[in-house]
């Protein structure tokens, strides 16, 4: 049930706000990020698995109404995770996708912004689910940002950079009626 319920906001809210957003000649709601950022397991990195993980990810970006305040995304990365443990400096692959609902306090080229995600990480040919509360900060194309990782085991901080190839639309631009 709660699978299903999911699955019908994410195919119901873009195609409302792409009816909403269609009257604006001006606004182009998608837009793409590449974002770089680290991870570090918190607490005892014995059930995380490794002590520290640094990859990319993509990140396909759609603004839900014309005053720029909600986006929503989906994301895919991959991520090189490191251990230091006295018996072997293993350097295994962290596979995240998710996706993610920001919400921007300012609709302007400069906005703070916070978020939440749901995703899955594959680690060791083992999925886990991860909810990711996110806050930032967001100017032209560049937002830098930082999540806490809540999985059942253990949990994360996340601190990454990311660039868009499109600036973020604002609510600003004239509409036709």
């Amino acid at each position: 049930m709660k699978k299903t319920f999911i699955l019908f906001i994410i195919v119901c809210i873009p195609y409302i706000s792409f009816c909403q957003n269609k009257q604006n000649k001006y606004y182009k709601p998608y837009r793409f990020s590449v974002s770089g950022l680290t991870k570090f397991p918190i607490g005892e990195t014995n059930s995380y698995g490794f002590d520290m993980g640094i990859g990319i990810m993509g990140e396909l970006i759609y603004t839900l109404d014309q005053k720029a305040k909600y986006e929503i995304s989906l994301e895919a990365g991959f991520m090189s995770t490191l251990s230091y443990s006295e018996n072997s400096n293993d350097i295994k692959y962290l596979i995240p996708a998710g996706i993610n609902i920001h919400y921007y306090f300012i609709d302007e080229a400069f906005s703070p912004f916070i978020g939440i995600g749901y995703g899955i990480e594959n680690f060791d040919n083992k999925n886990k689910y991860v909810l990711k509360p996110t806050i930032g900060i967001s100017y032209e194309k560049i937002k830098v940002f930082a999540r806490y990782g809540i999985i059942s085991e253990y949990n994360s901080i996340e601190i990454g950079i990311s660039y868009s190839f499109k600036e973020r639309p604002c609510g600003c631009f004239p509409t036709n009626k």
